[in-house]
């Protein structure tokens, strides 16, 4: 079992790559890392925001430079994980001995119908092929000629 730091490193490690496997801990530590940083500076701003409101005029209109400063964290955060996560994707779907094109598939489905995303992350809690597939060996090292 791949643990919470080991999958972190690895999605940063592989940052570009798109060929072989990835495990389901690979793709889904990672993801609930990101869901728990945008979580907090979600927070943070919602916080800064309102505590500037409080201190000035109310419907100024005007952002205060610690709003602007986690909007910008926020931005450079998704930048940093941008690659990595298109990477991960597909070596998620190869996994599931299935294109790495998916990715794209699925992200035009999701500019008309958004729920589809679901669909993906559901088909992604699936477990990936046993033993080697067209992609690459299990990423749990299942051997299928253990005894031969």
């Amino acid at each position: 079992m791949t643990s919470f730091g080991e999958a972190v490193s690895l999605f940063y490690r592989n940052y570009v790559n798109f060929e072989g496997r990835a495990s389901r801990a690979e793709y889904w530590w990672p993801f609930l890392l990101q869901a728990i940083v945008y979580l907090a500076l979600f927070i943070a701003f919602v916080a800064s925001v309102g505590a500037s409101e409080v201190s000035s005029d109310v419907g100024s209109g005007d952002m205060d430079g610690a709003a602007l400063g986690i909007m910008l964290a926020g931005f450079l955060f998704a930048l940093v994980n941008f690659l990595p996560g298109i990477a991960v994707k597909v070596r998620r779907f190869h996994d599931l001995d299935q294109t790495g094109w998916l990715v794209l598939v699925f992200w035009g489905a999701n500019l008309f119908i958004p729920l589809v995303e679901f669909a993906r992350m559901i088909w992604f809690a699936f477990p990936g092929t046993d033993g080697p597939n067209q992609y690459g060996p299990d990423p749990y090292g299942y051997d299928a000629d253990i005894f031969g």
